[in-house]
């Protein structure tokens, strides 16, 4: 089960339950607590990441995993400041991408990967694309549930259509800046990869 997979299983079993164990959600997904941990780390509501939909209950032993409980106008809002907030820093991350001559090194065996610094830059992009995909399955959840009120049903399309424009765009703006060189091209490619991506959108 790759990434993407396993999170959206997450969300799913925490929307229909008050609360989750770690131990519960390993059982039932059939994978390793470090796969888990990982991605309700990136998911949780701290006050460093006050966009986060997972609650922890620390005062619980085991902890307890739960969904916030909010509002499709809460959502609608941190869709708006998200995608309206994340021009300027990818922006810098293309900057940087576009001089390919210092992110890429020559193997012994010809093939061309990514260096410390482009790893670095395309973790980065990878958690903006990331937070994309949850915002949308967040709306996509939404809907399916009904819990969208009659008068933002027109907004939720517009925001759910938002999300996979800008994903859009940043999968394009990828392709466009490495499609002058095919090594370089393959090494993001199989970067992407790892990382469980839409590979395929990169490939034209």
């Amino acid at each position: 089960m790759n990434k993407p997979e396993l999170e959206m299983k997450i969300f799913l079993h925490l929307t229909k339950v008050n609360f989750s164990t770690l131990d519960e959600m390993k059982n039932l997904f059939n994978c390793e607590e470090d796969e888990l941990t990982k991605i309700i780390a990136k998911n949780s509501k701290s006050n460093l990441d006050p966009l986060g939909f997972i609650l922890v209950d620390k005062q619980s032993s085991p902890y307890r995993y739960s969904i916030e409980p909010t509002n499709y106008q809460t959502i609608h809002t941190q869709v708006e400041n998200y995608l309206n907030g994340i021009n300027g820093i990818l922006n810098l991350f293309y900057r940087n991408l576009s001089t390919q001559i210092t992110l890429f090194k020559n193997n012994s065996d010809n093939t061309t990967n990514l260096n410390n610094k482009g790893i670095k830059i395309l973790d980065n992009i990878s958690l903006v694309l990331d937070r994309i995909q949850q915002l949308s399955f967040i709306i996509t959840y939404y809907k399916s549930m009904n819990k969208i009120p009659q008068n933002m049903i027109v907004q939720a399309e517009n925001d759910h259509e938002k999300c996979i424009n800008v994903y859009s765009q940043i999968i394009k703006k990828l392709q466009n800046i490495v499609k002058k060189e095919s090594s370089h091209k393959q090494a993001i490619e199989m970067y992407l990869f790892k990382h469980q991506f839409v590979v395929n959108h990169l490939t034209s």
